[in-house]
């Protein structure tokens, strides 16, 4: 896709980007388990018809944040490929054409065409990647409650000016009974728009769009390089000015201010561009990825109270707490954005790796200077984990390796 010669704020755009200039998770995973073919991104149809079912008022239906207007009481969104479950036997009501949608990259997360462009995030109980995507209470009361944590952030001024948000803020579960269990099955609603509403973005670029090549034109120009030809900085300044150091500002702020980690991979990260092309803020979505760390919390004398569950709530004292700040921080945001970044402009200009990423570790000591000196692993080094499917509620073992690359040890 060649940019200057689109309307960039037609939703076309967007979803063309989302769905056709994404070559997948470094992880491999995201061309083994996919959802049915009719709803696949990267399938050929423009969007499917999203069906919804209707619960007897017995199953007990849990909701939080407020619903808007277009999702009747008692109703549940619910993906195709899902409609076959026993869960839905007793239904009473089945719409099967509920609202018309396009899938996004993360496929089980669907945009509303034929309403004000709600994204609804849905129950996927099989593998989507390398696990089933669920939505149950724990998810959906995550995601509502990350959301009002970072917009009253954002409200309050103490986030960079240039970030901005996807907000959930509605989540519905449903307790199904099911052969003697209760079955969990929700949804989470998420805003059209960033949240503060910039008139002047007229285009989410998803991170992973900018080095990308496009399935449909293999042989236009990627995106990172025509963002580039379009500005007067060197190479090095525009990525670390325009690309990189906002992204880390925007991680470390949500940290320092909020006690939230975010999962800061190229699908969770948008860049928002005006209708000149140029970058102008950082835009993040998945509340519900998103690590609620007690510990920092409580030493950083935050004035916030997530609800404690088993799900994305961090710990000192747990196994992985050290381990997964340099999870998210080094592997999570370092591999799978900041290096794929750098290697895409690094294959067509003339970038100096070595003091490009050294101006990236002392950005980046300025912020660990505000959080825990214990904040990494003591053991200096950065942590990933293996190419396999993880077993649900399994304890997750990690693999370290030396020298981690964007921050000093």
């Amino acid at each position: 896709m060649i940019l200057e010669d689109q309307d960039i704020a037609d939703l076309e755009v967007y979803l063309h980007l989302e769905r056709y200039v994404n070559r997948g998770s470094p992880s491999g995973f995201s061309d083994v388990n996919t959802t049915s073919p009719g709803t696949s991104a990267k399938g050929s149809e423009r969007g499917f018809h999203l069906p919804s079912v209707e619960f007897p008022s017995t199953v007990e239906c849990v909701e939080y944040g407020l619903a808007p207007s277009f999702l009747p009481s008692g109703y549940l969104p619910l993906h195709p490929d899902m409609m076959s479950n026993d869960s839905f036997k007793r239904c009473t009501t089945v719409n099967r054409e509920f609202r018309f949608v396009s899938p996004t990259a993360s496929e089980r997360t669907v945009m509303d065409r034929s309403g004000d462009g709600w994204f609804y995030k849905l129950s996927y109980n099989e593998l989507i990647g390398r696990a089933p995507r669920l939505i149950t209470t724990q998810h959906a009361q995550s995601a509502v409650e990350v959301t009002s944590f970072i917009s009253s952030a954002i409200q309050a001024q103490t986030l960079p000016r240039g970030l901005y948000f996807m907000r959930e803020t509605f989540g519905r579960v449903f307790k199904v009974p099911n052969s003697g269990r209760l079955d969990e099955w929700g949804v989470v609603l998420r805003e059209p728009r960033p949240y503060p509403h910039e008139p002047t973005i007229k285009l989410l670029l998803p991170a992973f769009a900018a080095f990308s090549k496009d399935s449909q034109s293999p042989n236009d120009a990627l995106i990172l390089h025509q963002l580039y030809e379009r500005q007067s900085k060197s190479i090095e300044d525009f990525l670390f000015e325009d690309l990189i150091a906002p992204v880390y500002d925007c991680y470390f702020s949500l940290l320092q201010n909020c006690g939230m980690q975010i999962e800061a991979h190229a699908q969770n990260i948008m860049f928002a561009l005006d209708g000149s092309l140029q970058i102008r803020g950082v835009v993040i979505r998945d509340a519900e990825s998103v690590d609620k760390d007690f510990s920092l919390i409580e030493t950083l004398g935050l004035a916030i109270n997530p609800t404690e569950t088993d799900y994305k709530c961090l710990r000192l004292g747990q196994y992985n707490y050290h381990i997964m700040h340099s999870f998210m921080f080094d592997f999570k945001l370092g591999e799978y954005l900041v290096s794929p970044l750098i290697e895409c402009a690094a294959d067509k200009y003339d970038v100096n790796r070595s003091t490009l990423v050294e101006r990236i570790k002392k950005h980046n000591a300025t912020h660990l200077e505000k959080l825990p000196h214990d904040f990494f692993p003591s053991d200096s080094k950065w942590y990933s984990y293996e190419n396999v499917v993880h077993t649900p509620g399994a304890r997750r073992q990690y693999t370290a390796h030396d020298c981690p690359k964007y921050r000093f040890t």
